[in-house]
């Protein structure tokens, strides 16, 4: 089903070495600010976080603000697709130029000295990526992607406070698979000429559809893997992102929706407590 295209194999390999590339030149450390309200409602403890109620409300009102805007553009999309259309590709180009200038100027990597020429480059990468996942599928679509999903994810990783960040990561793969099998019902009536509609939400190849948010996700948890513990255990974390986009690929082979978070984000967050919290 999936092994005429290699760009849905290779889709997770892109990903990964432009996570680590984005992390080695952009990533800042430590970040400008600790956190950007409203991403962060609640400040996180610096000591013992998990016996506080702030990362979990603010996993909370991250979910919410999901769900909500998640059902809101599902009924813009059955209702005025050609609008829900124009709105996917403006959220695709913000979130790659926004992203590429944020960790860009906190990385004190301003191009030639000038915030201008900073922000048009931003901007301007990320034009060209709104027209690859727009227009394109295959290797195209999978680059472009990866790109805008691996800056998006460190961005993410920066601003979020890390113990938020592994409950979100928990909280998102059990949303995945409840809104999936249980929810969004209106979704499973989706034909694949909606997906198409909606490319850069949805990364389109010609195998398997991705969305947007999955790839953030895992770009996010090598970074939070980083933050809370070193690179071999950030490492390890990317080969289980690897192996569970694999086992939800092979899943894909016998239903024809299958939560593109659950797998890799679970796999991901029993090695981050595995190392957190064992001798």
């Amino acid at each position: 089903m999936f092994g005429t295209d290699p760009a849905t194999l290779l889709l997770p390999l892109f990903l990964s070495a432009i996570t680590w590339s984005a992390m080695t030149f952009l990533s800042p450390a430590p970040p400008p600010v600790r956190t950007l309200p409203p991403v962060v409602t609640f400040e996180e403890p610096t000591t013992a976080p998990e016996v506080s109620s702030a990362p979990y409300l603010n996993v909370v009102v991250l979910l919410a603000a999901v769900g909500v805007s998640g059902t809101l553009f599902v009924v813009l999309l059955r209702k005025r697709p050609s609008l829900a259309s124009v709105l996917s590709a403006a959220l695709y180009l913000i979130v790659t130029g926004s992203s590429m200038s944020y960790l860009l100027l906190s990385s004190g990597r301003i191009v030639a000295g000038s915030l201008t020429l900073t922000l048009v480059l931003s901007f301007g990468i990320g034009a060209l990526c709104t027209y690859l996942v727009r227009r394109r599928t295959g290797l195209l679509a999978a680059l472009s992607g990866s790109l805008t999903g691996a800056l998006g994810g460190l961005v993410i990783a920066s601003i979020v406070p890390p113990f938020t960040s592994m409950v979100l990561m928990g909280a998102a793969a059990l949303f995945d698979l409840l809104m999936v099998w249980k929810g969004y019902l209106a979704m499973k009536g989706l034909r694949a000429e909606d997906f198409r509609t909606i490319r850069g939400m949805v990364v389109e190849m010609r195998d398997a559809s991705v969305g947007l948010g999955d790839l953030i996700f895992y770009a996010m948890a090598v970074s939070v893997a980083v933050k809370v513990a070193d690179t071999l255990t950030a490492a390890a974390v990317n080969v289980a992102i690897v192996a569970g986009y694999y086992a939800t690929l092979a899943l894909l082979r016998r239903w024809d929706q299958v939560p593109g978070l659950s797998i890799p984000l679970g796999l991901s967050l029993v090695l981050l407590l595995l190392r957190s919290y064992l001798p």
